[in-house]
């Protein structure tokens, strides 16, 4: 009687393939490295409150959004590197899809743009190029819907913030000594 022999890819546990580095790997690893960094030294990426528009004694710090959102995503991007690990599906990112690249690419050079921005334009202003440059981005070819997405969003998110939240945005003086007088403040 002839014995068979087993090759290593048989000796697998059934589920269970060789786990690669792929772009969606290196990412989600790229970006939990970051979100971790970042929390670590928030005080230095998080500018202190101006007066006019400031938070009072009672408000939560400037800080504490940008600690949570960074600290979340750290966490998923741990959850799924891990889930991917006990998960492997080598399938999945077998082909290179350059249309893909250059649209998240677009996406992170307007991110970029936001975050520099933000000291020379004010809020409102970067906020509402970037949104508008990412709905455009997102494939809507509608001037309208832009135009209404671009302009309304961005003051509703400064004034939630600034009111509801009492949390200091950068902000162009001219246009928070408009508000300040609009909004008794």
């Amino acid at each position: 009687m002839k014995r068979a022999e087993t090759s290593e890819a048989e000796a697998e546990p059934v589920g269970r393939a060789k786990q690669r580095l792929t772009p969606e790997l290196a990412i989600v690893a790229a970006l939990l490295v970051l979100a971790g960094l970042s929390v670590a030294f928030i005080g230095a990426l998080v500018a202190p409150p101006k007066v006019l528009m400031g938070r009072s004694l009672t408000a939560i710090p400037p800080n504490l959004f940008p600690r949570v959102v960074l600290s979340l995503l750290a966490a998923l991007c741990a959850l799924f590197l891990v889930w991917r690990s006990r998960n492997p599906d080598a399938e999945v990112f077998d082909r290179f899809n350059l249309r893909g690249w250059e649209r998240g690419l677009a996406l992170f050079g307007l991110m970029i743009f936001y975050a520099m921005a933000m000291q020379p334009f004010g809020f409102l202003i970067s906020s509402a190029l970037s949104m508008a440059a990412i709905s455009w981005l997102a494939g809507n070819r509608k001037v309208w819907q832009i135009a209404c997405l671009s302009l309304v969003g961005p003051p509703a998110l400064y004034l939630l913030a600034t009111r509801v939240l009492a949390v200091s945005l950068p902000e162009l003086s001219a246009i928070e000594f408009a508000y300040s007088r609009l909004l008794g403040g």
